[in-house]
């Protein structure tokens, strides 16, 4: 049995498709959703997402948001979302290790804004762990 699935970003819709499961992370952790699921609303964190379609499994990166189920529909409204094959591997290694370097630093330079070096390496962390380099 499936459900349908959407997956909305700030610049519209990203992806709608019927799906078997979807296994995503919410800020409670990860949850593994079937076709008529009870009704759910919860936030996402920053992390790899996949769901299986057809006997395939897709992957994405996922970068907060918040996901609501109802009806056998389940709409994952996102900061910002990437399949698999389109992660450049090595920019999130890089910038993995510039968040990490900042973050080093957060005692040290008063003009450095925490919180955006703490989303940059999670951002890194879920492509490069969505990518299986990780």
């Amino acid at each position: 049995m499936s459900f349908k699935l959407a997956i909305i970003s700030p610049r519209g819709l990203y992806l709608e498709k019927d799906v078997d499961s979807l296994t995503v992370k919410l800020t409670s952790g990860y949850r593994t959703i079937l076709s008529h699921h009870i009704p759910l609303i919860g936030a996402l964190s920053y992390a790899p997402m996949h769901f299986i379609a057809n006997n395939k499994r897709e992957d994405f990166a996922i970068h907060g948001g918040a996901i609501s189920i109802k009806d056998n529909k389940v709409s994952l409204i996102v900061n910002a979302v990437e399949a698999k094959h389109e992660i450049n591997v090595k920019r999130a290694k890089d910038a993995k290790q510039r968040a990490q370097e900042r973050l080093k630093n957060k005692g040290k330079d008063p003009n450095l804004d925490v919180k955006r070096a703490e989303l940059a390496l999670l951002r890194a962390i879920a492509r490069i762990r969505t990518a299986g380099e990780e």
